[in-house]
C-alpha cells in the first residue's frame, strides 16, 4: 500500500471514529470532548509558538477559539441560574484572553486559559455518574 493510500484510509477511519463517538456520547460526554479539544489545541499552540511556528500556532489558536465560542453559546443562563452566568463569563474570559495570548504571542496568557479550562473540565468529571449518563431528554426534565 503506497504512503497516499495509508495516509487517506488512516483519515477515513479517524473520521469514522470521531463521528461514532460524537453519536453515541451522551450530554456530559460530549461536553467533556470539548474540554479535552479545547486544551489539545491550545497545547499544541503553546509548543508551535515555542518554535515560532505562527501559522501552525494560529490554526490550533482558532480551533480552541471556535471550541471555548461553542462552549460559551451553549451556556442556558435560564436553567443554569449563577453557575450558568458564572460559566459564560469564564468562557468569555477564556475567549478574550486566549485571542490576545495569539495577537502578542503570549505563553503566560495561554497558559491561564488552559489551567482554567483544566479546572472546570476536572469539575466536570466529578459529576455524579447518574448525570454524566443521563440523555437531554432526562437533563431538560430535570432542570439540568
Amino acid at each position: 500500500m503506497n504512503m497516499a493510500l495509508k495516509k487517506q484510509f488512516a483519515q477515513a477511519y479517524s473520521n469514522t471514529f470521531v463521528e461514532t463517538a460524537v453519536s453515541e456520547a451522551s450530554p456530559h460526554k460530549l461536553i467533556q470532548m470539548l474540554y479535552d479539544g479545547a486544551l489539545k489545541n491550545m497545547n499544541l499552540a503553546k509548543v508551535f509558538l515555542e518554535q515560532k511556528n505562527f501559522e501552525k500556532k494560529s490554526a490550533h489558536i482558532n480551533k480552541a477559539l471556535s471550541i471555548l465560542g461553542s462552549l460559551r453559546d451553549g451556556v442556558d443562563v435560564d436553567k443554569g441560574g449563577n453557575v450558568g452566568s458564572n460559566l459564560l463569563e469564564i468562557y468569555d474570559y477564556c475567549y478574550r484572553t486566549l485571542f490576545a495570548a495569539s495577537a502578542q504571542n503570549d505563553i503566560a496568557k495561554v497558559d491561564e486559559v488552559i489551567d482554567l479550562i483544566k479546572s472546570i473540565s476536572d469539575a466536570w468529571q466529578q459529576m455524579p455518574d447518574n448525570i454524566k449518563r443521563a440523555s437531554k431528554e432526562q437533563l431538560d426534565r430535570i432542570g439540568g
